[in-house]
């Protein structure tokens, strides 16, 4: 008997295989029907050899057993459903629905039902054996059909819906709950190209908390669980591009759809891991913001032609506003103080979070009030809200201290009220953590500190390019008041910050890398007759 571990890689590899590419699809289901063919030629020729030529009724019974079966191995997945897509029935602000039927136990019956009825055949029994599986196989199979009908049916009324629609492109999520960000970040410079354009979603059980939290104008299609058989109804002649913002593995799914082009753009220029997967080279186009990434891949070991690179900055950064004047002539400075998320692995985890009382008391002390405003993501895990309401604690307590002169901004002002990039303006310097934060922050010419949780200051800036242009926050807070007084005085890292700034938002300044984002894809999707 076969390993059971080595049985289940090999299952699950056939399962992914077949999740994401049509090649492999389409050859799995030429072996189904081979398979099955041969074992349809088999129960008839022994039947021949038992009791004589197989009359109509064989013949009949078991090439209709043998063809609902196949048919309902396929298990066929709900529908798709969209939101805010004109000419599709339902309330665009509606609920996402998550009641769909359970085909399971009528494909198991169909898989049992259809081998014994070609066994009846084979072994020559009287008409009446052979009808009891046949019709348990023709009522469940028939209702797995039935159900793929309707399934068709109602892709087939979106694919009509966005063929009138004329989408040029898609975003094509597949990721997890950072989702509201990097759909908010990305539908506007986009949209900004001049086109209509549709979101896809993959994960359903994210599909509500997409919707909720998010202020989309562009339709929502959520897909099934085989989203690749929705994909080959739903890409219309319009739609041309997918435009990728999160590293999900299950982006694969997407790429399956081999006419349309995969432009990776990511959630934000940053030196962390995810920066360079391997999986990037895959893409057709990456866009990125400047040459720092491009060198990013190539120390990092990936190889992409230079040719599927495009540099076009940040579009979103053209709302930073450039620093007008010194540090030095702010009478009292305003820091904000924005650490990442931890991550889903230790490996990742440049969250400063966990002693982020400890940075914002180092602030108080240098004379800063302070805006603090942590990743989303750090308020829905219990253990990292612990940290986000210890840091509160200490800018609360000395905000309502008579005796200071601290005015510090914590809650739903910097973090639900203002966006992020409204906290920078405000402020006349940032600590932050290896982020993307960092990278739009350059956007301003302003002082910035990173915070390195593992490493020492040299390792820490030959790691993370980024922070060469950094004052730079050791865990243990070891000389944090020299080096503060050093950002928000003198500023010794001016020289640096500015060269770091060209190499790694392209060059752009103000509103440049967003008119030459919109400009590089109007020309794209023009190209792209309706």
């Amino acid at each position: 008997m076969p390993d059971q571990s080595s049985y289940a890689r090999q299952r699950a590899d056939f399962i992914h295989r077949h999740r994401i590419s049509l090649k492999f699809r389409r050859g799995a289901t030429a072996l189904v029907w081979g398979v099955a063919t041969v074992l349809l030629v088999l129960a008839l020729g022994v039947h021949a050899l038992v009791d004589g030529a197989p009359g109509v009724l064989d013949v009949v019974a078991t090439v209709a057993a043998t063809v609902l079966t196949v048919v309902a191995l396929r298990r066929p997945a709900p529908a798709p459903h969209a939101h805010g897509l004109p000419g599709v029935p339902g309330d665009a602000h509606g609920p996402c629905p998550t009641d769909h039927p359970d085909m399971g136990p009528w494909v198991i019956g169909s898989r049992i039902a259809g081998p014994l009825t070609l066994l009846a055949v084979a072994a020559g029994l009287g008409p009446a054996f052979v009808a009891v599986p046949l019709t348990a196989v023709v009522v469940l199979a028939g209702r797995v059909a039935l159900y793929m009908v309707v399934v068709r049916r109602r892709t087939v009324a979106i694919a009509r819906a966005l063929a009138a629609h004329q989408p040029r492109f898609a975003i094509a999520y597949a990721g997890y709950g950072g989702g509201p960000t990097h759909l908010t970040m990305w539908e506007d410079p986009l949209l900004s190209a001049g086109f209509p354009g549709v979101v896809f979603n993959y994960r359903e059980k994210y599909c509500e908390y997409l919707r909720e939290n998010t202020d989309l104008t562009s339709p929502f299609v959520q897909l099934s669980t085989d989203a690749v058989r929705d994909l080959q109804v739903l890409v219309v002649p319009t739609l041309r591009y997918f435009f990728y913002l999160h590293n999900a593995k299950s982006n694969y799914r997407y790429m399956a759809i081999k006419k349309v082009t995969h432009v990776w753009l990511g959630h934000g220029d940053s030196d962390k891991p995810a920066s360079v997967f391997g999986r990037h080279a895959d893409y057709d186009l990456l866009v990125v913001s400047g040459t720092a990434a491009i060198e990013r891949y190539a120390t990092g070991g990936v190889r992409i032609p230079a040719e599927k690179f495009v540099v076009l900055g940040r579009p979103q950064v053209q709302e930073i506003e450039a620093a007008t004047r010194s540090i030095t002539d702010v009478e009292r400075p305003v820091v904000l103080y924005a650490p990442t998320w931890q991550g889903k692995r230790m490996r990742v985890n440049f969250s400063s979070l966990r002693f982020g009382a400890e940075i914002v008391e180092a602030l108080i002390e240098a004379g800063a009030d302070v805006i603090f405003r942590p990743h989303p993501l750090s308020k829905r895990h219990p253990r990292l809200e612990h940290f986000v309401r210890r840091t509160e604690v200490v800018l609360a307590l000395d905000t309502q201290d008579p005796d200071t002169p601290g005015r510090h901004l914590i809650g739903d002002l910097p973090n639900r009220t203002w966006s992020l990039n409204e906290c920078m303006n405000r402020a006349d310097a940032l600590v932050s953590d290896v982020s993307s934060v960092v990278s739009d922050w350059l956007q301003s010419g302003k002082p910035y500190a990173m915070v390195s949780t593992k490493w020492p200051v040299d390792e820490f800036r030959d790691r993370f390019p980024v922070a060469r242009g950094a004052y730079v926050l050791t865990r243990d807070l070891e000389d944090a008041h020299e080096v503060i007084a050093d950002m928000l005085g003198p500023d010794s890292m001016r020289g640096p910050r500015d060269e770091l700034r060209v190499r790694v938002l392209g060059g752009f300044t103000g509103r440049e890398s967003a008119e030459a984002f919109a400009a590089y894809f109007h020309e794209r999707f023009a190209g792209v007759a309706p």
